[in-house]
């Protein structure tokens, strides 16, 4: 089952910051991502609405701890028209496993002076 994370609401045209995640079973041990795919998909109102964004683990997705199972979202605009959007994590590790270990929403607000 994925463990929810919902992000910060967010005002469209702003920049998305960085977001770290590290993985793990239990406090003492981490998911080793060496060699894993990992794909994060934002979609519009409801888990299967319109394809926002796609992220991966070689555009946009960073993995900066392999072994210790850190890794990031790196930062970006968010020039997304307002509302509710759903994402999930998914990771592809080399022996074929899949698995989706993080979900969750974020909102995006209409701000005044992007417009």
């Amino acid at each position: 089952m994925p463990k929810p994370y919902n992000m910060p609401d967010h005002y469209k045209g702003d920049t998305f910051d960085e977001l770290q995640f590290t993985l793990s079973t239990s406090p003492s041990t981490p998911i080793d991502l060496t060699g894993a795919l990992i794909k994060c998909q934002f979609r519009k109102e409801k888990k299967n609405g319109v394809l926002k964004k796609e992220l991966t683990e070689s555009d946009g997705i960073t993995i900066t701890d392999a072994i210790n199972g850190v890794f990031r979202i790196d930062s970006f605009i968010l020039d997304w028209t307002p509302g509710k959007y759903f994402y999930d994590i998914q990771f592809t590790f080399p022996d074929t496993t899949v698995v989706t270990y993080i979900d969750g929403s974020i909102t995006i607000l209409q701000d005044v002076t992007y417009g």
